[in-house]
């Protein structure tokens, strides 16, 4: 933030500070008018965003102003301040859209910084808000996706103030703790950055689109179809060795279709630039480091670049779609398996700590990408073999295609160094990684 922005916060904070002096300082028999009363409920909502998140965060003036909404709600007008608050939230609403945000991008982010009640507030004020903005009708349906996703119904929602009212009643919280929630939301929303805008957002929707017009779901191929089962029965069976034959099939299976599928587009002399694309990723809590290094192991070996939004918990990967997807379904199994093998890595005092845990999916990520760089070198050199030097330029090409889209969306970066804090779950989690079959299990299925 600029010198000058924060004499303008410390500016307001000082004049909020100072009426708040001489509102105390009325005697306790005067009066207000209803004006006053009304216009004293918009400041210190005003000022309750400004105290409950960011530089002028400060939980003392933030405790006082709850307690004087909370007065004036005990006055008899908690409706027309509600519908104040939720007009405020649903202006926020509509920013955090326009900056490139999705629904479930920012119940993620806001459940991650305020907690699980405010995250409840944020997903009955997007129902409200899909409710005004017709999204069932206009919303592309990856956005409908995500509000099935967040449990908002199709029926027609309350409007902005019912379900500010309705979140209220439902938490069973004194009345200074709900005004939390809104200005907590508001707070946040105000400071949240810019994302790239991944699909359509509100503001461009335009007029309701009809079933025909509607842009739909991409079909998956049958190799992905047949990839993701795979994976599937390696994660949900008990036999390692079961597991082990699965994960080696499905890895064999996803180097050959990247492979075949870069050939064919580079038969098509499609632009390969017009083809990068980007997606975000939700890095849910807890140890968020260290999955998000097994997510940039995967994504090396599949040519994907990867971006770490770490104060939301979000990740951008770049790349081409067919690498993505991959990408995506390696990532999510791996997951799933390291968590397995850490519940299997020990169940002693130690091995419960959060240093060993965070240690060992460090390990396992680490020891994921060494195996994965060795695969990768003996994919291409298969490749090499079936489809001669024509396979070189390709992979060049595509690889500088998505560094060029990469580094003009993030022109600056910041690499993340993890320490390790605990020897025994490091050597555990490289023991659990050499365990895991992801190399793609060549020599055998060859044979």
């Amino acid at each position: 933030m600029s010198r000058k922005s924060q004499q303008h916060r410390a500016t307001r904070k000082r004049k909020e500070q100072e009426r708040r002096a001489r509102t105390s300082r009325r005697t306790p028999g005067e009066n207000t008018t209803e004006r006053d009363t009304e216009h004293s409920a918009y400041d210190l909502i005003r000022a309750g965003i400004e105290f409950a998140f960011g530089p002028s965060k400060d939980p003392i003036a933030l405790r006082d102003v709850l307690n004087r909404l909370a007065r004036l709600d005990a006055n008899g007008r908690t409706a027309q301040h509600v519908s104040d608050a939720a007009l405020f939230v649903d202006h926020s609403m509509d920013r955090a859209f326009k900056i490139g945000w999705q629904p479930a991008e920012l119940v993620h982010a806001v459940r991650r910084e305020l907690g699980l009640g405010v995250a409840r507030l944020a997903i009955a004020m997007i129902g409200a808000h899909a409710s005004r903005t017709s999204a069932r009708e206009k919303a592309p349906p990856a956005w409908i996706d995500q509000l099935h996703d967040l449990g908002i119904s199709a029926a027609k929602q309350d409007s902005t103030s019912g379900a500010l009212v309705a979140w209220r009643e439902g938490e069973r919280s004194s009345i200074d703790e709900v005004w939390f929630g809104p200005l907590a939301l508001l707070g946040y929303i105000s400071y949240l950055a810019p994302m790239k805008p991944l699909i359509p957002v509100p503001s461009g929707w335009g007029s309701a689109t009809t079933p025909s017009t509607r842009t739909a779901h991409q079909p998956e191929s049958k190799a992905l179809r047949t990839i993701r089962g795979l994976l599937a029965k390696a994660e949900a069976t008990s036999f390692a060795a079961e597991a082990e034959a699965l994960s080696a099939k499905a890895q064999d299976l996803m180097t050959r279709y990247a492979i075949d599928s870069a050939v064919l587009d580079a038969r098509t002399q499609a632009s390969l630039a017009d083809q990068v694309a980007t997606r975000r990723i939700l890095i849910d809590n807890p140890y968020p480091e260290a999955k998000v290094a097994l997510l940039q192991s995967v994504s090396q070996t599949n040519s994907v670049r990867v971006l770490w939004h770490q104060q939301y918990g979000i990740v951008s990967i770049v790349g081409m779609p067919v690498d993505l997807d991959l990408c995506d379904l390696l990532f999510t199994s791996l997951l799933v398996q390291s968590l397995h093998a850490l519940t299997e890595a020990g169940r002693d005092r130690d091995s419960r700590s959060a240093s060993f845990r965070r240690s060992f999916l460090l390990a396992y990520a680490a020891g994921i990408g060494e195996r994965l760089a060795a695969a990768r070198e003996r994919a291409a050199e298969a490749a090499a073999s079936q489809y001669g030097k024509e396979l070189v330029p390709i992979i060049a090409e595509r690889a500088e295609a998505v560094g060029t889209v990469f580094d003009e969306q993030f022109p600056s970066t910041t690499p993340v160094a993890q320490s390790i804090t605990n020897s025994r779950g490091w050597t555990a989690g490289r023991v659990a990684a050499d365990k895991a079959d992801i190399t793609g299990g060549r020599e055998r299925i060859d044979r």
